[in-house]
Order: C-alpha cells, then sequence, then structure tokens
C-alpha cells in the first residue's frame, strides 16, 4: 500500500479552487435580475382574464429578447423592479413576458 502526500502547493491549489467554487453562487445571484412575480390576476373581471388566456399571456416570452413585452408598443413598465401594466392585457405584466398581440416599440 502506497501513502499518497500532497505538497504545499497542490493543497494552495486546492484550496482556492474550492474557494472559487463555493462563491460562484453568490457571485450569480448578484449579477441576476430580481425576480419578478406576476401571475396574480385575482382581482380581473371574468372577460379580462377570458382575453389574458385567449392571448396566451404567459411571464416568459418564448422569443427571449428579441420580443418580450418590455420591447411591446402595449407594454408599460412599472416602477423599478416591478411588474408593468399593458393596453391590451389587464392584471400585472412581466417585462420578460410575451402575448399574442405582441407589436414592436415605434
Amino acid at each position: 500500500m502506497t501513502k499518497s502526500t500532497l505538497t504545499r502547493r497542490e493543497m494552495l491549489g486546492h484550496g482556492l479552487r474550492l474557494a472559487v467554487i463555493g462563491s460562484t453562487p453568490a457571485l450569480l445571484s448578484a449579477c441576476k435580475k430580481p425576480e419578478l412575480h406576476c401571475e396574480d390576476a385575482s382581482g380581473l373581471s371574468e372577460a379580462d382574464l377570458v382575453l389574458r388566456t385567449q392571448l396566451e399571456y404567459r411571464d416568459l416570452s418564448p422569443h427571449g429578447e428579441s420580443k418580450n413585452c418590455e420591447s411591446c408598443a402595449f407594454y408599460r413598465a412599472g416602477e423599478k423592479n416591478a411588474c408593468g401594466r399593458c393596453t391590451l392585457v389587464k392584471g400585472p405584466i412581466h417585462p420578460l413576458g410575451y402575448c399574442d398581440s405582441w407589436a414592436a416599440k415605434g
């Protein structure tokens, strides 16, 4: 049976790797936009809920940044880090959301 020993340089290298790996989640979470929850449509009328469903509103655009509520002509931004509004779809609207009535800002 052979006994393995680590050199000081190897131990420092392993320690540095562990420190980087351990701090990565904290660094990534500091760079992300705050998570918004814009699904609550509890105060809407039945007609507004039907329209929201018919236009297939969702909180995350399947088109990514190229077509989302933030880049839509009907979107009205809320306060910083808050849900916005739409002139067509009632209720809270996520800036990264999407619906079938999306139209590019002019």
